[in-house]
This record gives structure tokens, C-alpha cells and sequence, in this order.
């Protein structure tokens, strides 16, 4: 969200993930917390915003393992160092379902809202698709850098149809270098966190570009298919579906080693042309615009 590139301009032993995601109560279903300085520009990522949003609503429920979705809207603009304070309104607690809503507010004004569910275990069928076909990270031989609290191993989009579509626009084994122990709240807002690391995946006419646009978080949403251990290795596949009218929509998953979803997210996003702006080379291979 608001942000020219996601990955860092500090060294990411300096960054302290957990204080940047976490939510901390101040009072009954109040919490508060600061968003980092770790982005270029002077609007903070949406992945945190998602985070603590997810953080405050994992605190106020008793098994937060069964979170199974999150939908929410950016309203306004955060500034890195800001102070968030999330309001979380307990809207049901039924046998099987329960409900939270989130309300974040920085400097006295409301920025983010989001609903988020909970679904207790039940038995049913099982039924997976397949997950797209790349080599494992200790074969794939990829471009790796630090992302961040993140180590990524880029694959870049597909290969470009004919009709210059592209079946993934961007491909990429990821891990948290952060030791998250075994407490499922720090796996989930991770989860929460990472849904967000899109690159420039939503614009593929444009992938290899920044620095001409402004790009902007409308909506968001995460679909969770049980708890995943974020400090293992897993495979984000982002596609984008349709851009027009101003707006990109994308839709992605995020899978382990072994072929299973741990997430499915969708994302509409803003993209406005900067008049006379110049692009800017990262020298990234990542950039590129076909597969390596």
C-alpha cells in the first residue's frame, strides 16, 4: 500500500519484525502500535497495516488457529513512525463462527477497517487444485535478496502469452528470517503481513518499472487455510486478472514445499500515471519482464 517498492533501506539484521506487527492491549479490546521506519517514501506498507489490524483481532479470541479469513479496506494513508490505535468490536461469538471488526485509527482519523472470521474445525471433503510448477528453493537457482525480515528467491512472471498475457506475473520463494517459535498469533500476522509483498505484480504492462506511478491498496482480502509456519519456505504465485479504469485486480496463493495452500488472497489496487516522471532502474533481475 503507498509505496514505490517493498523491500528495504536499512539492514535487515537492524529490524525488529515482531514489534513492528504486533498489536499491544492498552485496554479492554484497545490496542496500540508504531508503525517502523523501514520503507523508502513517506507512506508505510500495507503489510504492516494488515498485520497489526490481524494482530489486535487475534488477541481478543480464544483458539486464534481458527481464523479462516480477513477482508479489509485502506481508507487513508500511514506515515512510518506513526502511532495506530486498533479498536476491535467482538461482533459475534456463535458455537462455530465468530466475528471481529477493526477499526484503525492514526492521528485522530480512521485508516483501515477490517473484518475478520473465525471458523471452529469441522469434517469435510478434501479437494485441492494444483499449485503452479516451479523448482524447489534449494534447486531453483533464483535471484535471492533480503526482503526485509524476508529471504526471497525470485522466479520472476511466466513467459508471456502470445496475446501478452501472463499466466503468473510474479513467482517467488519466500521465508522469515524471524524466529516466530511456535506461537500461532506471530504465524498468522506474518501470514498477514507477506499477502501483501506483491511487487509490481499487479501492473503487466509495467513490471519491470518504478518510480512512474502511484500505486495504492484499495481492498484486501486473505482467504486462511490453516496455520502455516512462516518460517519455512513457501511459494507466492500472484496473477493479475484484469487492470482498467485506474485499477489493478490481483489474486494470488501462497503454498509450502509440499504443494498445499496455506493462504489465498485478492487485492484491488489504484495505479495512477505521474505526469513526466521518470522510471527508475534497481538493476533487479527480478524486473525482468519474462521468465530468467
Amino acid at each position: 500500500m503507498f509505496s514505490l517498492r517493498s523491500w528495504p533501506v536499512v539492514d535487515p539484521s537492524s529490524l525488529s519484525l515482531l514489534e513492528g506487527i504486533t498489536a499491544s492491549q492498552v485496554r479492554h479490546d484497545v490496542f496500540a502500535s508504531v508503525y517502523p521506519h523501514w520503507w523508502e517514501g513517506d507512506r508505510v506498507f500495507g503489510g504492516f497495516v494488515v498485520a497489526q489490524a490481524l494482530s489486535a483481532a487475534l488477541g481478543t479470541v480464544e483458539h486464534p488457529e481458527d481464523l479462516h479469513s480477513i477482508h479489509g479496506y485502506f481508507l487513508r494513508p500511514a506515515k512510518p513512525g506513526d502511532e495506530s490505535e486498533i479498536t476491535v468490536e467482538r461482533i459475534r461469538d456463535g458455537r462455530s463462527f465468530s466475528t471481529r471488526r477493526t477499526s484503525t485509527m492514526v492521528r485522530g482519523k480512521e485508516t483501515f477497517v477490517m473484518m475478520a472470521s473465525f471458523h471452529a474445525p469441522e469434517d469435510g471433503e478434501d479437494y485441492q487444485l494444483g499449485v503452479a510448477e516451479v523448482p524447489p528453493p534449494q534447486e531453483c537457482g533464483a535471484w535471492r535478496e533480503d526482503d526485509g525480515p524476508f529471504e526471497v528467491l525470485e522466479l520472476g512472471p511466466s513467459d508471456q502469452a502470445a496475446d501478452g498475457t501472463y499466466a503468473s506475473t510474479r513467482r517467488a520463494w519466500m521465508r522469515c528470517m524471524v524466529d516466530l517459535g511456535d506461537d500461532s498469533r506471530r504465524h498468522l500476522a506474518v501470514a498477514g503481513y507477506a499477502s501483501d509483498m506483491t511487487r509490481a505484480a499487479y501492473r503487466p504492462s509495467s513490471l519491470g518499472s518504478w518510480g512512474e506511478h502511484v500505486d495504492a491498496s484499495l481492498d484486501h482480502s486473505v482467504w486462511f487455510h490453516g496455520v502455516p509456519n512462516m518460517n519455512e519456505w513457501h511459494l507466492f504465485d500472484l496473477h493479475t486478472v484484469l487492470t482498467g479504469a485506474g485499477r489493478s485486480f490481483m489474486r494470488g496463493q501462497l503454498s509450502d514445499v509440499h504443494g498445499s495452500l496455506v493462504f489465498s488472497m485478492a487485492q484491488e489496487i489504484l495505479i495512477r500515471r505521474i505526469e513526466g516522471a521518470t522510471a527508475i532502474d534497481f538493476g533487479d533481475p527480478q524486473h525482468q519482464t519474462s521468465s530468467p
